[in-house]
């Protein structure tokens, strides 16, 4: 996340505005008790690689991937899963990839049922 903060080419201030947008928007609230937004000095610490104890939820790293436009958080935590994040691109060469593959099984069906023909 510290990394993506740099890259986006925002301010703290901004990624926080955009981050409370996207939540408002969603319904969803970033942290834990009655806070309706999250603050800069809670970004801060999200983004500390050396602070493990305020570490953001689920929902607030999805967040924060709308807000800087970057899904690496994600895709690091699907990592850890022996998954990954799947482009669009992705998606239609598996379709394609599927389709190939269920014209080749419709194929051999249909010859082995010429077969018993």
């Amino acid at each position: 996340m510290n990394q993506c903060a740099a890259q986006c080419g925002l301010s703290r201030d901004q990624i926080v505005d955009r981050m409370n947008k996207v939540a408002a928007r969603s319904g969803v609230t970033l942290t834990r008790g009655n806070a309706k937004s999250v603050k800069v000095t809670t970004l801060e610490k999200w983004l500390n690689p050396a602070n493990t104890d305020h570490l953001p939820s689920i929902i607030a790293v999805n967040v924060f991937c709308l807000a800087v436009d970057n899904i690496a958080p994600l895709s690091a935590m699907l990592n850890l899963h022996g998954c990954g994040v799947m482009t669009p691109e992705d998606k239609k060469l598996r379709d394609y990839a599927e389709a190939i593959i269920e014209e080749r099984d419709a194929r051999k069906r249909k010859k082995q049922l010429e077969m018993k023909l």
